[in-house]
């Protein structure tokens, strides 16, 4: 039976509310961290995440979870966090993870989690294995499509119709900008714009297992995506990428799951940690 314990760490602004999974399988094969996505899609996202962590965990990983600053069950306020911050919680939970577990250490990201994952992984002074969830290609499209939903929202609530460019003159003059309860400020907003999944093609990762959600018709990477694999690999990263048909969890209203993303998951990490 899987034992989850929760608990606290303590950063430099205030407390980190932390999952920490066990191994079925003891020692465990190794120890991944997942970093979640942006602002809503971190709810969205939970069963999905839950239903791999247990699926990790039978297949002997040790899976810790933790709220980012702003974020879930953690201190501060979301419209108060930076990249920074966050590049500091991901460290804590790598050193906590060091300490406590065996084996190799993965960063698993999804979405804005997968560019975090890869910031942090270039700042290592050892390897890290990476995987990702339907990473975003850059910070400047989590930006662009917080931005375009505030409008969307706009728009059928009949209140406005505020313009794209007039969202970004706002964050341009140093404003806040409130989304379905979210707040971007305007220092995140130009961090996460200087972000990308390129920030981590230095060699320190040398694999990186990248999951798509897509079409039935279309599991081959589009163009964008195409391209940054390209550049992991011109790195000398390992890259191994899968595409299958499915909901995008990440953003339905209803709550879908895609078990074939949590099979592949499990078959890719298992296989790569036995070869």
């Amino acid at each position: 039976m899987i034992q989850r314990q929760a608990f606290f760490l303590t950063a430099e602004k205030g407390q980190r509310f932390c999952i920490f999974t066990p191994s079925l399988q003891q020692p465990a094969r190794a120890a991944v961290l997942y970093l979640h996505p942006f602002a809503e899609e971190l709810n969205k996202s939970r069963r999905m995440v839950a239903l791999q962590v247990r699926a990790l965990a039978a297949a002997g990983f040790d899976v810790l979870q933790i709220d980012l600053f702003g974020c879930g069950d953690s201190s501060g306020d979301f419209a108060d966090a930076n990249w920074a911050d966050w590049l500091a919680d991901g460290q804590l939970a790598l050193d906590w993870l060091r300490e406590n577990s065996r084996g190799r250490l993965w960063l698993w990201g999804v979405r804005c989690g997968a560019l975090l994952a890869s910031d942090i992984a270039r700042r290592q002074g050892s390897e890290t294995s990476l995987l990702f969830w339907q990473p975003v290609l850059s910070g400047a499209n989590v930006v662009r499509d917080f931005l375009r939903l505030g409008v969307a929202g706009e728009l059928m609530s009949g209140q406005g119709k505020e313009k794209l460019s007039d969202m970004r003159s706002r964050l341009a003059a140093g404003r806040t900008i409130e989304v379905a309860g979210y707040g971007l400020s305007a220092a995140m907003a130009d961090q996460l714009s200087s972000v990308s999944l390129a920030c981590g093609s230095d060699g320190r990762s040398k694999s990186v297992f990248w999951l798509d959600i897509g079409s039935a018709t279309q599991l081959s990477p589009p163009p964008a995506a195409k391209a940054a694999l390209e550049q992991l690999q011109a790195a000398g990263t390992a890259v191994r990428y899968r595409a299958m048909p499915g909901a995008p969890f990440w953003q339905t209203s209803e709550i879908e799951l895609v078990p074939a993303l949590i099979g592949e998951t499990v078959a890719l990490m298992t296989g790569s940690e036995n070869a």
